[in-house]
């Protein structure tokens, strides 16, 4: 039997996101540990993030290749059959194989090109931390902290899809980062920009979200009302068109009613509050 989990210490942007999309979603994932179905959404992310902290760090030139394809062969040894996978782009051309593989270099090449305006700073730094009335800590790693050569300092998160992304992301790196005064004079909270860069083809450059009046109680306050959710147990579901695109779809009562695996996995009903 695969016991239930405790109640992770912190919180963090993806736990918040999960949550808020379908709490079984999170449920499963958090405090039943359920197998994810696997995805080429993951090795093209991951390459490119691997990909571009390398560069920053001053390694050696190397093919994208080398970052990729290690990242298929550890999820081919929890599923093998690559068409089982989650995969994006059109039904009769979806994105995977060698075709994965030329987006996540098309992708490394668009941030390369960016990085050309930035004075980076930081490389996925920790920005861990606390938020006021918030009581967990946050956990939380900025992908580039730096000043943009006309937009000034500048908090920037790579997506490499084309799904438009939140605002509270952003919001809360900068709420953390004046929490702990990082920046000249001690908060940069009012001179942040945030942008997310879109690499994926086809999507715009740059998403910009103003953060200059971020407040962080008010980031905080979002993030306990979340909380206070979780430690209430409620794992309701959020069925729907995403039911399709989650990772724990196949581990899902509601989802794939009653078979050996969801019967394994979901155990709303004894464990909290499902409905």
């Amino acid at each position: 039997m695969n016991s239930t989990l405790p109640l992770p210490a912190h919180i963090s942007y993806s736990q918040w996101k999960s949550y808020t999309s379908c709490p079984r979603q999170w449920y499963l994932a958090r405090l039943r540990a359920g197998q994810e179905l696997q995805s080429w959404y993951l090795p093209i992310g991951s390459s490119v993030h691997d990909a571009i902290e390398h560069r920053l760090g001053g390694g050696s030139e190397r093919s994208m290749e080398t970052f990729f394809y290690p990242l298929v062969e550890k999820q081919m040894e929890v599923e093998p059959d690559l068409s089982k996978w989650l995969a994006g782009g059109p039904a009769d051309s979806p994105v995977t194989h060698e075709k994965a593989l030329q987006r996540a270099v098309e992708c490394y090449e668009k941030a390369v090109e960016y990085l050309d305006e930035l004075d980076v700073w930081e490389v996925e730094y920790d920005a861990s931390g606390g938020l006021p009335g918030l009581s967990v800590p946050v956990k939380a790693y900025v992908d580039i902290i730096g000043e943009h050569k006309k937009k000034g300092p500048v908090i920037v998160d790579w997506k490499t899809g084309s799904t438009k992304p939140d605002n509270f992301q952003l919001e809360t790196y900068a709420a953390l980062l004046s929490e702990v005064g990082y920046g000249q004079g001690g908060n940069m909270i009012g001179g942040w920009q945030g942008r997310y860069v879109m690499l994926a083809p086809g999507s715009a450059n740059t998403r910009y979200v103003d953060l200059s009046k971020v407040d962080p109680a008010e980031v905080g306050a979002k993030y306990q009302k979340v909380r206070e959710q979780m430690e209430a147990k409620i794992y309701k579901t959020q069925a729907g068109f995403n039911c399709r695109f989650c990772f724990q779809s196949e581990n899902c009562l509601v989802n794939k009613g009653i078979t050996k695996r969801s019967v394994y996995y979901d155990k709303s009903t004894e464990d909290g509050y499902p409905f």
